[in-house]
């Protein structure tokens, strides 16, 4: 083919491409400014880990569809440098990369490996087409674009080989010889062998190797340019996705609101309220519904798909594209304004019940293998409809209300938030300066019957170790956790600033809390208000006693014919990395426990985070009844006891268990329980 059409082809290829590319890019441009470029170190170790690495893909629990993956990405990238050696062979037949000649051994070893991961990427997209045809996995969306992808992938793999045969095939016969298997070239060896079993002419031979040249460019241009127009675009997106991920601690501290203001967006009204990030966050889904496979709202039966919902944002960014470069382009405020009105309600595109289902337990952010922020943008919608739109579950207007006269959900009398250790002499802050933490007591434990023995039992734990603590009592107020996660971003900075100020007043800087979502707020989201402490959980704290010596080991393991099994809180495990903490607390006590088939980072939740603790579950099933079914299970027929580390779960999988008709032969206890019962002084 003469040079100018190759070269034209290549350039018409290319513009298509970037001309498409640009049309799905450049509208988040006028989209909410985030600032994604700091601790560049920090985010090159994430995007080798998460990224080059495919450490999500490869954690996930269907093992297989993650190796078929990897096959696929490995290909992707080792062909790159094989591809532009393939067009620069469109022109001169000699032509190949510096270092890359086959005459060299670094070329000889590069061809080895393509060989490699082009006969590995022929498996791995005869696996992905069975699974969508034949097995077909409920997570996965069907839809004819998957299986066309993998047909063009399959095809550029099979044109490699065919080239690359044919080739080898010439070469054998021009030396008065026959192909033999050569195991630095497996997979031109093996096309090589099937095209002389054929015993094909050399005329046809030719044209073999030139046809599958041509195709495989062929297919390589047609490929590209149909990326910007489906899920697929992902394959240029996701490594800047993940290198643009959030930084610890991600979705567990929310952005926090300017509310003076002067134009600020509360919420997510409409598409230009999301940051540029969550843009490309939905531009990179690659739909592959790992999201799902845990998410407790998913499970039972509500109408939340992480997955639904990310490919509602994309469809909806694409066809608000012209009314984004309007508003990216408006040089004066009325032209801005009127390009803003073209954009529809972010309400209308995902629904109330969609983002009012969410527990803001992060599974579905822990699974996903581009690093997609999901809880962020939710959390906004629920913003825009409390704060703006003076809308939402019925339950809120209580909810706030009591929140802001009595600083508790309940509305229990601020004056009463003592009274659970009116009898134990507990130091308040406010008597004594002598004292290393303060023991955040929290709302729960210091209004709920039930989480008040828990306050008890660290006591009796700290008191145990010699620890000097104090508590707030009266002075103590909500940390406002619920309140930000249900949209009231006014009200939680209210309760967090009295805090803030109550700890100053008091020279706190070590905190303890038995709440993994007090110690969310206060360790991840208080900074941003002035407020930096080092915050640690009860079961941290009761781990480190023990190895420190201050807490004495029971001499023989307790109730060692009891069956125990512990969940993991939301907010401990997977936002606050908090796994081996409550285990090292539990084997301190000489406890021995048996892990739910969730566990960790991957446990389901109860059903009470992200303020779903405080609002009815009218959609699908009850989250903590399935949950406590799970942990059922694992105790075995004759029952035992669950241990947990949070309030909420302990209401809820108490709840939970009561429904399932087992509260006679099941328990719920916080490990702070199960301890204090078996640790004694040290000698």
């Amino acid at each position: 083919m003469p040079p100018v059409v190759i070269t034209a082809l290549f350039v018409a290829a290319l513009g298509a491409f970037a001309y498409n590319a640009s049309r799905r890019l450049l509208p988040l441009a006028a989209l909410r400014r985030d600032d994604r470029l700091d601790r560049p170190a920090e985010r090159l170790r994430a995007l080798l880990r998460f990224g080059f690495g495919q450490r999500r893909v490869l954690d996930a629990e269907e093992r297989t569809a993650g190796v078929l993956h990897v096959l696929l990405f490995g290909a992707f990238l080792v062909l790159a440098l094989r591809t532009v050696t393939l067009f620069g062979m469109a022109f001169d037949p000699e032509f190949h990369l510096p270092g890359l000649s086959t005459a060299s051994s670094s070329g000889r070893g590069y061809l080895f490996l393509k060989d490699l991961v082009v006969l590995g990427a022929c498996a791995g997209s005869i696996g992905f087409l069975w699974r969508r045809l034949v097995t077909r996995p409920a997570r996965l969306t069907r839809s004819w674009e998957g299986v066309l992808i993998l047909c063009f992938i399959l095809g550029l793999m099979v044109t490699e080989l065919l080239f690359d045969g044919a080739g080898q095939l010439g070469a054998a016969y021009a030396r008065g010889g026959v192909p033999t298997f050569d195991a630095l070239a497996p997979g031109g060896s093996l096309a090589a062998l099937g095209l002389h079993a054929a015993a094909l002419p050399a005329d046809a031979l030719h044209a073999i190797g030139a046809s599958a040249l041509w195709l495989h460019l062929g297919l390589v241009a047609v490929f590209l340019n149909f990326l910007p127009f489906g899920k697929h675009f992902h394959v240029v997106t996701a490594l800047p996705n993940v290198y643009l991920r959030a930084l610890a601690p991600g979705s567990a501290r929310l952005r926090t609101l300017d509310l003076e203001a002067e134009g600020t967006s509360y919420g997510a009204a409409t598409i230009a309220d999301l940051s540029w990030k969550e843009g490309l966050d939905a531009l990179s889904c690659t739909e592959c519904g790992r999201c799902q496979t845990h998410c407790p709202a998913h499970l039972t039966g509500k109408p939340l798909s992480h997955k639904a919902v990310n490919g509602a944002l994309k469809r909806h960014l694409v066809a608000s594209a012209p009314a984004l470069l309007r508003v990216a382009r408006a040089k004066d405020p009325e032209a801005r304004g009127a390009a803003l009105a073209e954009l529809a309600p972010l309400s209308d595109v995902v629904a109330p019940d969609t983002f009012w289902s969410c527990t803001t337990c992060g599974w579905c952010e822990t699974a996903c293998p581009v690093l997609i922020e999901n809880l962020p943008r939710l959390v906004d919608l629920r913003r825009q409809q409390v704060l703006v739109d003076a809308s939402g579950p019925d339950e809120l207007a209580r909810v706030f209300k009591n929140l802001e006269t009595q600083g508790n959900p309940w509305g229990i009398g601020s004056n009463r938030r003592a009274e659970w250790c009116a009898d134990l002499d507990v130091p308040r802050a406010s008597e004594t300066k002598d004292f290393e933490y303060l023991f955040f007591v929290g709302c729960a434990g210091a209004f709920d019957d039930r989480q008040k023995k828990v306050s008890r039992a660290i006591v009796t734990i700290l008191r145990a170790a010699g620890v000097k603590f104090a508590i707030l009592g009266e002075e103590e107020t909500c940390t406002g956790d619920a309140a930000r996660r249900l949209g009231n971003e006014y009200l939680f900075q209210l309760l967090a600033r009295q805090n803030i100020e109550t700890f100053a007043r008091h020279g706190v800087t070590k905190v303890v809390t038995q709440c993994p979502h007090c110690l969310n707020a206060i360790k991840n989201e208080y900074p941003d208000l002035g407020g930096r402490y080092e915050v640690v959980h009860h079961t941290e704290l009761i781990a480190k006693l023990v190895a420190d010596g201050r807490l004495a080991r029971p001499a023989v393991a307790a109730l060692a014919e009891e069956r125990i099994t512990f969940h993991d809180p939301c907010y401990l495990a997977r936002h606050n990395d908090c796994v081996d903490a409550p285990r090292r607390a539990l084997s301190a006590a000489g406890i021995a426990w048996t892990e739910p088939e969730r566990s960790g980072r991957t446990a389901l939740c109860c059903g009470g985070g992200g303020g779903r603790m405080w609002l009815e579950e009218k959609l699908g099933s009850r989250v903590n009844r399935r949950r406590a079914e799970e942990l059922s299970a694992t105790l075995g027929p004759n029952g035992g006891t669950v241990a947990v580390g949070c309030p909420f779960c302990l209401t809820m999988l108490k709840d939970g268990v009561a429904e399932t008709g087992k509260e006679e032969q099941i328990r719920v206890l916080d490990v702070a329980e199960l301890v204090a019962a078996r640790v004694s002084l040290p000698p």
